[in-house]
């Protein structure tokens, strides 16, 4: 049996562990064990698909000597470090329960999965070996290491002879058996009349939190409600998930649509509802769900927004007009919170140079960025998209490139932890 222990280093989200949670499941219960420790916050309120999975949780007062027991308990021969920037950065020893001399002299194999930096390049920009460099920058710590494991997508799966490098493709090898087994559960689950289309919109908690701690929260309710204004507008019945989002308002009913709101989601009910939807919208560049949406076959559309208030009071924008009701609500927006009126391609963060030229992003992550007040252009693209129309025609045919870019050097996750287990001990390499 092969024991692999994972350390989450630092707060590592909730959207993260999407990333995780795909990366266990490839591996077969009955080769691997596996074993996560964990900081007091994140992860103990989430429920892994992966059922063969231990915890310990590092509560206040965890120290090194802690740390040594659970490793003379669980004996693993691989520890995978996750979450490593957060121990790099200058204020790092107070951010994390880990020390970086905890990882001095051990016996198993140290492997690096980076859901922050990720790509990790000296700079001359190859990548990095025992000197963990961001961006070009060398971090007031150094953290040395065996292994990178890669994550592609969102990065390319590049030839290699770099013998430390391990490219793991995320992708969910039975992604479409598993959308069959769970459609129809979610869509009951959900309400869902037989002809309903679902269109599912995630809110990061990351992003909610910062909006909620700049006081801007009241631009949620304005970014639902004209989506199913836009929604209103096509043919058909629409059930509308939106997830991370408490209920704004009432009245859950809005003529075609209804919607449902979850406060809080676990993995387990968010991953079917990735496989189950038939559009999924969400206003993060980065958002780990646009991935496995797109490997899917199921289209993204990240929403950003053009509209600036002026010192003057008025507001500017790229669209052509804005319809009376948008008109409004931006309007109401401006005199409750006036400061959640910017430009942006990823909320809360503003848009510090001009909207970008192109809309179908294909490099990193795979979806349509689309201004969200520009109501021709969003009401044409929600229906292309549902109805397979020419959006639909060319995000599918940018999949099968990108499936093809991202994923024909990769490995997946057992073949990752054999190659781990099977390395000379690290004091000998």
């Amino acid at each position: 049996m092969i024991k692999v222990l994972y350390v989450v280093a630092g707060d590592m989200s909730f959207d993260e562990m999407l990333f995780l949670d795909s990366f266990l499941n490839q591996l077969p219960p009955q080769a691997v064990t596996n074993h996560l420790l964990v900081p007091m916050l994140p992860l103990t309120h989430v429920t892994l698909q992966n059922r063969s999975l231990d915890f310990t949780v590092a509560k206040p007062g965890f120290g090194y000597e802690e740390f040594q027991q659970l490793l003379e308990d669980f004996d693993p021969q691989i520890l995978i470090l996750l979450d490593p920037y957060i121990l790099l950065v200058p204020d790092g020893p107070d951010l994390s329960y880990i020390q970086l001399d905890w990882l001095e002299d051990l016996q198993p194999q140290i492997a690096v999965m980076d859901f922050r930096a990720n790509l990790l390049k000296t700079p001359d920009g190859q990548l990095a070996l025992a000197d963990y460099v961001l961006a070009g920058e060398t971090p007031p710590f150094v953290l040395d290491y065996d292994f990178l494991i890669k994550i592609c997508p969102p990065h390319d799966a590049i030839p290699s002879n770099n013998p430390k490098l391990l490219q793991w493709g995320c992708h969910d090898q039975m992604s479409s058996l598993a959308i069959h087994s769970v459609r129809d559960e979610v869509r009951s689950q959900l309400g869902c009349t037989p002809d309903a289309r679902l269109v599912t919109i995630v809110f990061p908690v990351e992003n909610t939190l910062q909006a909620l701690q700049k006081g801007i929260a009241g631009h949620f309710p304005v970014v639902i409600e004209t989506l199913i204004h836009y929604l209103n507008q096509l043919e058909g019945q629409f059930v509308l998930s939106a997830i991370n989002m408490p209920p704004p308002f009432e009245d859950f009913e809005f003529d075609n649509v209804k919607i449902r709101f979850f406060p809080t989601l676990d993995l387990d009910l968010l991953g079917n509802l990735l496989k189950a939807t038939e559009l999924f919208v969400t206003e993060s560049l980065s958002y780990p769900g646009l991935i496995f949406s797109a490997l899917r076959d199921i289209p993204g559309i990240t929403l950003g927004s053009s509209v600036a208030l002026e010192a003057d009071g008025s507001l500017s924008h790229r669209a052509a007009e804005l319809s009376p009701l948008l008109q409004l609500k931006l309007e109401n927006l401006k005199e409750w919170e006036p400061e959640a009126i910017f430009p942006f391609i990823s909320f809360p963060s503003r848009l510090r140079h001009a909207w970008p030229q192109t809309e179908l992003f294909s490099q990193s992550f795979l979806y349509f960025l689309a201004d969200l007040f520009d109501e021709q252009r969003m009401v044409s693209l929600i229906d292309g998209l549902l109805n397979k129309g020419p959006d639909h025609a060319y995000f599918c045919e940018t999949t099968r490139e990108y499936r093809q870019r991202k994923l024909e050097q990769t490995q997946d996750a057992e073949q990752i932890i054999r190659r781990l287990v099977t390395a000379p001990p690290r004091h000998l390499a």
